[in-house]
């Protein structure tokens, strides 16, 4: 396998920005508001390599109920539920409130990729995962384990995570400096009163990426994310 050997976003105008699509075994840095639609193009990610490229995938939420997150991709026409009988693609209801929690969580994860054989992941979200932590130490721990993980299972793995309000950058935390990748969600009412959603990519290693910021749309009529 070439280290170059790029895998589709299962978004074909990301592809193009990023030449290609995402590296192959890379980590990548999915943030942004709430409802800017980084669920929707994670679970795109995963349904797209189980569905035409035969790469099962696990979809970690640690956000929404199993069943919510099923539900509400139906929407976009990511059906999880055919996938999911056929071993293809695995969706992990992971609530956590402690770090025993999240160990604990974390093990479900390697096992569902090892019985996968996945080579896809998500989690969705850090923010949420480490939501129970009390301390930063503990937070910057748990993150460093998650990483740790993903290098083990060598799956292509999206990460997510928030963005307060009010903000338009990531803080500068461990999540940003382990990634090989970032991507920018960000979405806002103009002056004129009309919601604006904007993608940028900030970083992504090994890659002539567009250095450009792009508007995309989310249409609910079975086109997910338009960029």
């Amino acid at each position: 396998m070439r280290m170059s050997e790029r895998i589709s976003t299962g978004n074909k105008e990301l592809d193009q920005l990023l030449d290609g699509g995402f590296l192959r075994n890379s980590t990548i840095l999915l943030a942004g508001n709430p409802g800017a639609g980084k669920t929707i193009l994670s679970s795109n990610f995963i349904y797209d390599g189980a569905l035409n490229y035969d790469e099962p995938g696990v979809y970690a939420s640690f956000a929404e109920t199993r069943e919510r997150l099923i539900q509400d991709m139906n929407k976009f026409d990511i059906d999880f539920e055919p996938m999911i009988r056929r071993n293809k693609i695995e969706v992990l209801d992971l609530s956590i409130g402690s770090e025993t929690e999240v160990l604990s969580a974390l093990n479900q994860v390697f096992e569902a990729i090892t019985t996968l054989r996945a080579r896809r992941l998500v989690v969705d979200s850090i923010t949420a995962m480490t939501m129970g932590l009390e301390t930063e130490f503990e937070k910057r721990h748990l993150v460093r384990l998650l990483y740790r993980l993903i290098l083990k299972t060598g799956c292509t793995t999206v990460t997510i995570t928030d963005i307060p309000w009010n903000t338009n950058r990531i803080s500068e935390s461990i999540e940003e400096f382990l990634a090989d990748g970032i991507i920018l969600m960000e979405h806002y009412y103009n002056p004129s009163g009309d919601l604006t959603r904007q993608l940028r990519i900030t970083k992504m290693r090994g890659t002539n990426h567009s250095k450009k910021t792009h508007n995309y749309t989310i249409d609910d009529k079975g086109l997910g994310i338009q960029v």
